[in-house]
């Protein structure tokens, strides 16, 4: 199906719709964008733009009919998403999901038992909270992590050592909870690695196409932002023999039928634990890796499944490969303090390394990083995203960043102290 020409509404007008507009328009697709505010990056990308509020569903379907809409989209936000999939339903607009499907994929809790069903495996969970006794608290086998069951982007996740901390973050997981409701469970410590996993879904059959290694910034002290992404994992073999069929029998389960859905995992002798997924597209706009390694992009699909196409060509599946064609990828965040950012150093010159194929900046000059960003996706100043044929250039690359970059805040401190080291990967 050509969908050049046609119109795309797209949810939010900040960063994390930027990248839909852009693909979109490389598709020749009309982008409208809107939400409540005058302006935004999205917005400044776009070929119209609207100030409908996108919880304003009486105001979505007005503009809808009145500038012809095709279709309706947004990126990782978890607050559009939810907002789109309720309007589409209310609508009979396409949809790649719905409120049900996504919100056993959301919950923490939710999808433990799925893996649990389908033999997935996944860590030890404690019933504990801040109201139990001394005695329960006691009786856990620390350390534990602790999180609401339905956050996103880091946000209410703490790693406990003892009963002392365990109270507190369990509030602090409550408050970030829509439900208010937690989970714990054993902190498998590894060193700060992570493993994922990302499936195309297309008619509800699951097509692994992405694996993953990651190394979070600060696993010792409990920040566990991701520092630095691996593409393809050290553990793709693994993986693909002993737990592929049980994950795609899982989506099925879950009643997944289209787009994109993501595991995160923790690799601890020689197993792997799942913990959490998520049924959309990444923050880290993976695409950026999948594109230049094996042609295909997840955004584009998902762009065009709204629009009223397939959501994989034959030609797509054929290009799926969780080997990369022998190649490889890296995604390195680079993580602030906190501060006003009076200057930013090298950075030009690290864009035009030839390694680097995109750069994403959070962060500019006169900005400012709070406090309360430490720990979340806010403390990351930029995203550099690399391909190269070997993992040694990559791993030079990324030396030459550590070396080369310098955040600087009012008071003259370095605000990008926080190094990635490159022994993690060995």
């Amino acid at each position: 199906m050509d969908i050049k020409g046609k119109k795309l509404l797209v949810l939010g007008g900040t960063y994390a719709s930027l990248d839909v507009v852009k693909n979109a328009r490389r598709l020749g697709v009309h982008t409208i964008v809107t939400d409540n505010l005058q302006s935004g990056v999205a917005k400044d990308a776009a070929d119209e733009t609207a100030s409908v509020s996108t919880v304003d569903f009486a105001g979505l379907k007005q503009l809808i009919k009145e500038r012809g809409i095709d279709g309706i989209f947004c990126g990782p936000s978890e607050f559009n998403i939810r907002n789109m999939i309720k309007f589409c339903e209310e609508n009979s607009l396409r949809c790649y999901t719905t409120t049900e499907v996504w919100d056993h994929c959301a919950n923490k809790d939710v999808f433990k038992n799925y893996c649990i069903k389908y033999g997935v495996d996944c860590p030890r969970e404690y019933r504990v909270d801040e109201n139990s006794s001394d005695a329960e608290l006691l009786s856990v086998d620390y350390p534990v992590i602790v999180k609401p069951v339905d956050g996103s982007s880091s946000r209410g996740i703490s790693v406990c050592r003892s009963a002392d901390t365990l109270r507190e973050a369990c509030r602090t997981a409550r408050a970030a909870s829509v439900s208010g409701r937690i989970i714990v469970e054993k902190y498998i410590e590894n060193g700060g690695a992570l493993f994922g996993a990302r499936y195309i879904i297309k008619d509800g059959e699951a097509y692994p196409y992405l694996l993953m290694d990651t190394y979070v910034a600060d696993a010792e002290g409990g920040k566990l932002i991701s520092h630095c992404s691996y593409v393809p994992s050290k553990h793709s073999a693994y993986y693909m023999e002993a737990m592929d069929a049980n994950v795609r029998a899982m989506l099925k389960g879950m009643g997944v039928k289209n787009g994109t859905a993501f595991f995160q995992a923790l690799p601890c002798d020689g197993k792997i634990y799942f913990h959490e997924m998520g049924y959309r597209l990444s923050g880290g706009m993976l695409f950026k890796f999948t594109e230049p390694l094996m042609g295909i992009n997840d955004m584009q699909m998902m762009i065009r499944f709204a629009l009223g196409g397939e959501m994989m060509t034959e030609d797509e599946q054929k290009r799926l490969d969780v080997a990369c064609g022998g190649r490889f990828g890296v995604q390195l965040t680079v993580p602030l303090s906190v501060g006003k950012i009076a200057a930013i150093e090298g950075l030009e010159e690290l864009k035009a390394m030839p390694c680097v194929h995109d750069f994403i900046q959070y962060y500019f000059v006169g900005d400012t990083v709070d406090e309360s960003c430490i720990g979340t996706l806010g403390q990351h100043f930029g995203r550099f995203t690399m391909i190269a044929d070997s993992e040694k250039e990559l791993e030079e690359a990324i030396l030459r960043i550590n070396r080369t970059l310098t955040v600087r805040s009012e008071t003259g401190e370095v605000m990008n102290a926080m190094k990635f080291d490159t022994s993690r990967r060995v």
